[in-house]
């Protein structure tokens, strides 16, 4: 007697690949988006790390609050999105190279500058545009209009370091909408805590 697979084992195997390649599929599309997620919310979680062991507060300086660590999302000359994480040394202008923070996973600074040639020493994570796609970031109102979050000793985030009032706290949920031609995702912060998640 042979052994043969039957008409129904043939659909029912079918069925099942089927099944497994509409669940799978999608998940592939989705991955550089949930991938540029996860690098991003960790990114915030370790701007806001460096700012709880080093607190920034100078009671002799009026100007403290502005040397604050911070994530700031930035464009490159040609229109490329990328971020640098650090603290303002010279109270200026922003994060420089020498206040840049240290990336945990290639020992790299996590900055480059504005015309976005990185250099040995900088890490090609932050490049956004570049590596995942993303075309456009969108800050809602409660996180200001600055395009980034700076964070206390205390892991509270703020607006801004760059006015004048060291107490320009986030009041209320602050949501980054980024976009690419693959879809978008959107990350939260939420006031007082500094807790960062997907939603």
């Amino acid at each position: 007697m042979k052994k043969a697979f039957t008409l129904l084992e043939l659909v029912f195997v079918m069925l099942v690949v089927g099944i497994m390649t509409a669940l799978i599929i999608p998940r592939f599309s989705d991955s550089k988006l949930q991938e540029a997620a996860d690098q991003i919310i960790s990114h915030i979680r370790y701007t806001q790390h460096l700012a709880m062991i080093d607190d920034r507060y100078d009671p002799t300086d009026q100007d403290w609050h502005k040397t604050r660590w911070q994530m700031s999302f930035r464009s490159c000359i040609n229109g490329d999105l990328y971020y640098v994480v650090g603290r303002d040394l010279d109270k200026q202008d922003g994060v420089e190279k020498d206040g840049s923070a240290i990336n945990p996973t290639d020992r790299k600074h996590l900055f480059v500058s504005n015309n976005c040639d990185l250099a040995e020493d900088e890490t090609s994570e932050i490049m956004i545009t570049k590596k995942y796609g993303i075309t456009n970031l969108v800050f809602s109102n409660s996180c200001g209009n600055n395009k980034y979050i700076a964070f206390d000793h205390l892991g509270r985030p703020y607006q801004t370091t760059l006015g004048d009032d060291p107490l320009d706290l986030i009041h209320e949920r602050c949501t980054i909408k980024f976009t690419a031609d693959s879809g978008s995702f959107t990350i939260a912060i939420e006031p007082e805590t500094g807790y960062v998640h997907k939603l």
